[in-house]
């Protein structure tokens, strides 16, 4: 996986569209976890560490690897591995990835591997960006293979018989800045920055709109998949 830096400094800044992210997987949190590619660890330290008895953490990236082992090197309930998940020997209530699998080559085959890292009724839960016709020069330039549409996991979840908890779109106001993004081709970071913190700071208004279109559209899409096994 590539990362430039760009995504997490500015996916760590955007607090409202972490809290709306949490409040779409809250429900689906169990009491082990596995957070696959958390990079800086803000979502973890912010949002799961003090309601989950025990939170493990998976990130490849050396350096990355070497941050969250620092930071969390004092809490007790959490582990921070340097491993891809089919390396990990253990089951989990809940495994998330958070804008992480279009960083992934072959996307298909680490579902199934996350699958089968799961306890029985345990979920899979996975955020990513939304639409192929968003695809940007921001997107390659942070190594994302792609975009997704819900058919995808539409697809995916009917050929392998699973069960589907959770698949819409979420993130409206995002939607449409990522499209005057696309239109205007914009390659400055400054520029990308500022777009940020607006994008930011209307997130709520998301919510609203969200929930107005039955979350027909958006910047990212959520798919929750449930281990029956």
């Amino acid at each position: 996986m590539k990362y430039t830096g760009w995504e997490l400094k500015y996916f760590d800044s955007s607090s409202n569209f972490r809290k709306y992210q949490f409040s779409l997987i809250k429900e689906y949190i169990g009491e082990k976890i596995l957070e696959v590619g958390p990079g800086s660890g803000n979502f973890a330290n912010n949002f799961l560490i003090k309601i989950v008895k025990k939170l493990h953490l998976a990130e490849i990236n050396k350096d990355l690897f070497e941050k969250l082992k620092s930071k969390f090197n004092y809490q007790n309930n959490v582990e921070v591995y340097s491993k891809k998940i089919g390396e990990i020997d253990t089951k989990f209530d809940s495994i998330f990835y958070f804008d992480v699998l279009e960083h992934i080559e072959s996307h298909e085959e680490e579902i199934k591997i996350a699958l089968t890292k799961l306890n029985k009724n345990g979920n899979l839960v996975i955020i990513v960006p939304a639409f192929n016709h968003l695809y940007s020069y921001y997107d390659k330039s942070i190594g994302h293979y792609r975009r997704y549409e819900k058919k995808f996991f539409q697809d995916f979840i009917k050929k392998n018989n699973l069960i589907k908890k959770k698949l819409h779109y979420f993130d409206s106001i995002g939607y449409f800045f990522l499209l005057l993004n696309k239109l205007i081709d914009m390659k400055s970071e400054n520029r990308v920055s500022l777009g940020t913190i607006i994008w930011n700071f209307l997130c709520p208004i998301s919510r609203v709109i969200d929930k107005l279109f039955f979350h027909k559209f958006g910047k990212s899409l959520i798919c929750v998949i449930q281990n029956a096994e």
